[in-house]
Formats: structure tokens, sequence, C-alpha cells
């Protein structure tokens, strides 16, 4: 991982995410990409030609005067956490957020973004921000949602709910070297109704595979996928949560709103979103 993309409006709930970004920057020797995007106006095609350039003029040099004046604050807080080393490039850009990031995902070939999501668009409404929510769904990168009341404390104790398959396994390879840079330890969780019907080869063989990595392996009993994880998340202490968006995946249903009172209690759990490859 070396690039690491952090869209931010400058908001307290930004802010609290910039350090998880940084934090994970520093862990994997990356560089932190700070992008500030802003949209224009919709102006009526009747008004005066003249009057629209100036308007729009107006506009950019206001962003451009408060990106200015936020890059000190953005540095001040690297510097609070002793993270004044991390490499910070510093983005103003004018249109919508899921077009910019897409194009600059792609453009950089950034390993993982990192989002905060608030409590009046997100967590408690709507579980998570409609822009988070958008570009997990279309972004080729990771996405690494970190709700408002997420403090850092360090990353001791990552779970991965997993189904055994190969693309997990791509995924846990990956989160493998994440969990290096924190000293963490992964904590795999398999949700299945009948345990007697898990494919032990299967199982075998990545207990085999990851031998030596420290990574512990959890069947667990049950048709609630996701009252199982919340309980693992609560007995584990886990501080990071990372999940596979597949078709009707346990990821799925965290963003429909019957979802939000059961994650309520979890809010503080950042939580990785890989794409299934």
């Amino acid at each position: 991982m070396k690039k690491i993309l952090f869209p931010t409006d400058f908001s307290e709930t930004a802010n609290n995410a910039l350090i998880y970004a940084l934090k994970m920057a520093d862990s994997q020797n990356a560089t932190l990409y700070v992008l500030h995007a802003y949209e224009m106006p919709v102006i009526s095609a009747t008004a005066n030609p003249v009057m629209v350039q100036d308007v729009y003029k107006s506009i950019e040099l206001s962003n451009f005067e408060n990106f200015k004046d936020q890059v000190p604050f953005i540095r001040d807080i690297a510097k609070e956490n002793n993270l004044d080393h991390v490499p910070m490039h510093f983005i103003l850009e004018e249109g919508f957020l899921n077009t910019i990031l897409k194009k600059r995902v792609e453009e950089e070939e950034i390993d993982l973004v990192v989002m905060g999501t608030n409590g009046n668009s997100g967590w408690d409404r709507k579980l998570l921000g409609s822009n988070t929510i958008n570009a997990i769904n279309s972004l080729k990168a990771p996405v690494l949602s970190v709700p408002h009341d997420a403090v850092f404390n360090g990353i001791n104790s990552i779970a991965f709910s997993t189904l055994f398959n190969t693309s997990d396994k791509i995924v846990l390879d990956k989160l493998v070297k994440i969990a290096k840079g924190y000293d963490a330890i992964i904590k795999c969780i398999h949700v299945i109704e009948d345990v007697e019907k898990v494919n032990q080869e299967v199982v075998e063989s990545w207990l085999e595979y990851y031998d030596g990595h420290p990574i512990t392996f959890t069947l667990v009993e049950g048709k609630d996928v996701e009252k199982e994880i919340f309980t693992f998340l609560d007995r584990e202490n886990i501080d990071l949560l990372v999940s596979v968006k597949r078709n009707r995946s346990f990821l799925d249903k965290l963003f429909t709103s019957s979802m939000t009172k059961k994650l309520s209690y979890h809010k503080h759990v950042p939580i990785i979103a890989f794409h299934e490859e």
C-alpha cells in the first residue's frame, strides 16, 4: 500500500477520520492525498453571461482561499499526533465528489480511500453517508469508513468476515500486510447455520496456508449473520471490521435502514469494504 486518498470537507467528522488516514499512511509507509471537492451552482441559462462568469470566478476564488486556509490546520492535526512526517499531497478540484474520486483512484493508482461518516447523514440516520455508499459501490479501491464517534486508540484486533472462498483469500492476503503495520491480530469469523456443513478441507487448507501469521479462525453456528458478527465485535474487542462487498452480503445489509439500530451500538468501529475479486 503506497497511496491513500482522503476526501475532506474540513468538518469535525472529517478531521477525526484524518487521524485514521494519517495512522494508516504511517503504518504502511504510504503517501496521503488530501482531496477537497466543490461543486459549482447551476445558474439559469437566461442569466447574463458576464455575471455568470463573475459568479464562477468568485466561487473558485472563495474555495481556493478556504482550501489554502485549511491546509495549515490539517498539518497541525498531523503534528499534534506526531504524524507530521507522513508525506501529504493536497488537491483542490471542482466537480461531483464521486466522479472526482473515481478519476483520482484510477489516475493516481490509489490503494485505499478513507472517508468520515457523520450523525447527520451517516451512522445515526442512514448508517453511512450517501457519499461513502457511492464510493464503496463504485470505486475499485477499498474504502475505510470512519464513524464520527470512532476514537483511534491503535489497531490491535481486526475482524474479517469470510466465506472461505478465493476472493476472500485475496483480500486476507492484503489484510495481512495492513495488520503487520500495526502488529495486529486478524480474527476471521465464518457464520453458518450448520457447522457440520463446513467444508473442512477448505478450512484446513486456510489454516495451513496462514500458519505462522497472527490469524485466528472462528466458526459460529447461527442464522442471523449480522447478530453473530456484532456479538463477535463486542466479545473480541475489535478495532476494525473488514468485509467483502458482494451481492446480498453482510456488508450490503449494513447499508439498509433496518440495520441502523443494530449497528448504532457499534458505531465506534471503522469498516474497510473490499470488492469481491
